[in-house]
């Protein structure tokens, strides 16, 4: 009796060890969804229901005249070759011919390995058998079938009933969360193609130390065509939207602008669970940031509810029209992530928001960047006048007709008292304003969560400049949206907007004022000279100056010493932008801002 339960015990055990994974039948255990290049598989009627192979469907191939056209699935962890070394593929081929089988991990292709079989018997299932003994586990998370390999026949073939072994994470699989950036290895990010897309992880066109998604919508594309992060699980956490947070975002590099982009969200668990939603691509052959708001769902799709959990998210590039009529598309995609990672809605701050260039703890401002078409970091340069000032410079290269500069903050501003920008530009009479080119800056307020649709929520005071070659303040007055409370986002945009010509700009010392904390109405504007100053200035008024104190934009009062007639020392002040109010003989109150170098 211990010689039965032995050798049932090792039967079970060898059985354990090499149970077969159904990765898809193409009916009731499609676990694995297969795609191709450059044509799609379909789920079809068996073709022939009898022999080796009576279920009531298999998948449909047409392999097309590309000499390595082929099917595949990702898969969203490694293969484990403890649970087997066999693959298992049944074959209905016209023909006699080569089938190639081919493993390898989707972020190295170069990491493969490939076994051959034959097809003996046209027009008949046929199942064939790929050993990957000696196969390392843990290192494959592709499959790629390629059906008469190598040739430039086109035929239609059926597969059905891919078996083998099995995978899981393991200690390189961890599941994917946001944000989502393709550069941990460690990482299962499992792509998942269908309609006609391949994507794979590959280096960022733009910067090759980062790694980033690229997805080919090929011809053959049905204009459906999607592809999935996150593989069948999705993320372990669900999208935490939230009433007044409903938003994500995607950094997209797309050939063309005008490219609309659909981003969908579901639950892994119950796919009639969705919400769909569009952005559109702004620029060509660079990143784009879109932003995708659930809670303006598309048209004919289900409306975002709050008590459902959404943890998939799909990408649908050039939504709505087929690779046929675009032609082949690759388009790159990186960084989606939840906008505001849960937190809720940006708080509502009267915070300071300024800078001076300098790096000397007075700037609040980290993040500027320059539009001009693509979004990089804005170039900070020395002044025209003072080599030891530092400035912005807004360089229009003529290639792009809504050249700005800008950045967004981590909080809304609160508006209702501090509602006053001054900003020194600087505007050399070199540049050509006799055309479309305007002497003129201004300064606009955007709310970035809505992404490309921002300008929906512009609101924009423009200036003229009648003084070049010298610095020049300009105060930019939003008083009449004081009651706003959603704007986080400032664009700087010099010599207008809507045409191609070239320019050569400054910018300096961005500050939103706090006018009721230092300043009264009917007061006069003074001058001050010279400003900005580096050790003593003097006040430009007839009369002789009999008080004056100097203020911190949030309020808060600092002394300087009088040096004669209406001059003081300012050496002893820290550089940034201060207020000045003073009053003369006659007893007029005059204001002015001074900036201290």
């Amino acid at each position: 009796m211990k010689s039965v339960y032995a050798l049932f015990t090792v039967l079970m055990l060898a059985f354990t060890a090499n149970a077969q994974y159904i990765y898809n039948d193409f009916d009731a255990n499609q676990n694995n969804e297969f795609t191709g290049w450059p044509n799609v598989p379909l789920v079809v009627d068996n073709p022939d229901a009898s022999g080796i192979n009576t279920s009531a469907h298999a998948a449909e191939w047409e392999r097309s005249t590309e000499q390595y056209a082929h099917v595949y699935t990702l898969l969203d962890g490694k293969i484990d070759f403890t649970t087997g070394n066999v693959f298992h593929v049944k074959v209905y081929s016209p023909i006699a011919c080569q089938v190639l089988f081919k493993i390898e991990d989707q972020n190295n292709s170069s990491n493969s390995m490939e076994v051959s079989g034959n097809v003996t018997t046209p027009n008949q299932w046929e199942q064939l058998d790929f050993d990957f003994s000696g196969g390392t586990s843990g290192m494959y998370d592709k499959i790629v079938i390629f059906f008469d390999f190598a040739s430039f026949d086109n035929n239609t073939f059926y597969f059905d009933d891919v078996e083998g072994p099995g995978y899981s994470g393991g200690a390189s699989g961890d599941p994917v969360t946001l944000p989502v950036t393709f550069d941990d290895p460690n990482v299962e990010y499992g792509l998942t193609d269908f309609g006609g897309n391949v994507s794979a992880i590959v280096a960022d066109p733009t910067d090759s130390t980062n790694n980033v998604a690229q997805t080919t919508k090929t011809e053959a594309a049905e204009s459906w065509a999607g592809t999935t992060v996150g593989g069948t699980t999705g993320f372990p956490e669900p999208i935490p939207f939230t009433e007044d947070n409903t938003t994500m975002s995607v950094a997209v590099w797309s050939p063309a602008a005008g490219i609309p982009i659909r981003l969908k969200v579901e639950d892994s668990n119950d796919p009639t669970i969705s919400v769909e939603t569009e952005d559109t691509t702004t620029m060509a052959n660079t990143w784009d940031t879109l932003y995708f708001d659930f809670s303006n769902e598309a048209p004919g799709t289900a409306p975002l509810n709050l008590a459902n959990s959404y943890n998939k998210a799909s990408i649908f590039f050039n939504f709505g029209t087929t690779g046929a009529q675009a032609g082949e598309q690759t388009y790159y995609w990186d960084q989606m992530d939840f906008v505001g990672g849960g937190s809720g809605p940006k708080p509502l701050l009267a915070l300071d928001v300024q800078d001076n260039f300098e790096n000397d703890g007075w700037g609040t401002i980290d993040n500027w960047k320059f539009q001009d078409p693509g979004l990089v970091d804005l170039t900070v340069g020395e002044d025209p006048v003072d080599p030891t000032n530092h400035v912005a410079d807004y360089n229009r290269s003529g290639s792009f007709e809504w050249t700005n500069a800008q950045f967004i903050l981590n909080h809304r501003m609160d508006l209702t008292e501090r509602n006053k920008f001054d900003l020194d530009v600087y505007f050399p009479s070199s540049n050509d304003y006799t055309g479309l080119l305007t002497p003129t800056a201004a300064i606009k307020l955007q709310n970035s969560l809505l992404g490309g649709n921002a300008w929906t929520t512009q609101t924009e005071v423009k200036l003229d400049v009648t003084d070049f070659d010298q610095w020049v303040t300009l105060q930019f007055d939003f008083s009449g949206v004081a009651d706003s409370v959603n704007y986080d986002q400032v664009v700087v945009q010099l010599g207008g907007e809507g045409h191609f010509v070239p320019g050569m700009f400054y910018f300096d010392n961005l500050v939103l004022l706090n006018p009721t904390a230092i300043a009264e109405n009917g007061m006069k504007t003074v001058q001050v000279m010279p400003n900005p100053v580096t050790d003593r200035f003097a006040i430009n008024s007839e009369e002789e100056i009999q008080q004056l104190t100097i203020y911190t934009l949030t309020g808060s009062q600092v002394n300087v010493n009088k040096t004669g007639r209406n001059s003081y020392d300012a050496s002893g002040l820290t550089p940034g932008v201060y207020a000045i109010v003073a009053i003369d003989a006659k007893g007029n109150k005059l204001v002015s801002k001074l900036v201290k170098r």
